[in-house]
């Protein structure tokens, strides 16, 4: 009687353990967001940019600040307009000395093919990289595994390579380029501040707090 009973207790708890609902729970719980202050991982994409398939390597980009910027698919709805936003600022980033990258899990080829059956995305300079395997979305924490895609998520690196602000939204919310151009120039301007801070809604060429 003793053995029936822990058999069927061992029963029960593998049918909660190896469920869907507890497999996707477990999955979720394993998922770690790199956090403020930790380096990112090094890594080589494969990227399309202007209309080239190439290989680029996040070492190249040392001394440099970074924005990552992941998102679900190619051939959606709230992507490309997420994309149009950073290509129409990209300029902004650009002359903050900052470099965008997109990433999805799509292949450089899909990245094509939508840049040439999309004008918006057609017109994006910056480089848009290939993460296939979701290698890298995994390493940074924003990989869903139950859909195979990206979070919409974006990540502001400084020159060490140091993670500075990081935002994550539901796939059906869209970002705002202008202000994750506000965050990359208040994490310059503490940078290059000595000891000062940002306060709420700071724009560039504003004064910083100073603790007396």
């Amino acid at each position: 009687m003793r053995k029936l009973r822990c058999f069927l207790l061992l029963i029960f708890l593998a049918n909660i353990y190896c469920s869907p609902e507890s497999q996707k729970t477990n999955a979720i719980s394993q998922l770690q967001l790199v956090p403020i202050g930790k380096k990112i991982p090094s890594f080589q994409f494969e990227v399309y940019q202007k209309g080239q398939i190439s290989t680029l390597a996040l070492s190249t980009l040392k001394g440099k600040w970074i924005v990552l910027f992941f998102y679900p698919a190619d051939f959606t709805f709230v992507c490309p307009t997420e994309l149009k936003d950073m290509s129409d600022h990209y300029e902004k980033f650009i002359k903050a000395g900052a470099e965008i990258i997109s990433i999805s899990t799509d292949s450089v080829h899909v990245h094509r093919a939508w840049a040439q059956q999309h004008e918006d995305i057609k017109k994006i300079a910056f480089p848009m990289a290939s993460d296939r395997a979701g290698k890298f979305s995994r390493l940074m924490g924003v990989y869903d595994e139950e859909k195979g895609v990206s979070m919409r998520a974006s990540f502001i690196v400084d020159p060490d390579g140091k993670i500075v602000a990081v935002e994550m939204t539901d796939e059906a919310i869209g970002r705002n380029a202008a202000e994750l151009l506000r965050k990359l120039e208040a994490a310059i301007a503490v940078r290059e501040s000595d000891g000062g801070f940002c306060p709420a809604n700071w724009h560039r060429g504003e004064e910083l707090i100073r603790p007396k």
